[in-house]
């Protein structure tokens, strides 16, 4: 994220509920996508869900996008 979005997140997370769940969810994919990643020799079914997370990553991000275009 670019300095400037985390600057108005870090100024409304508090007192704006969807974008402090968005993020704490983004932030637990986060470890979770690394953590998998460290891991070698995936299942296929492992190999799966990493594409999910990253794509359930990828939507909240959208949805975190769009709560800082009404705070801009």
């Amino acid at each position: 994220m670019e300095a400037q979005d985390l600057s108005l997140i870090a100024e409304h997370r508090g007192s704006n509920y969807a974008l402090d769940r968005l993020m704490k969810d983004h932030d637990a994919l986060e470890a979770y996508i690394l953590q998998m990643e460290k891991n070698k020799g995936l299942s296929d079914d492992d190999t799966l869900r990493l594409h999910d997370l990253k794509k359930q990553k990828l939507e909240g991000r959208d949805q975190i996008e769009q709560i800082l275009i009404t705070l801009r």
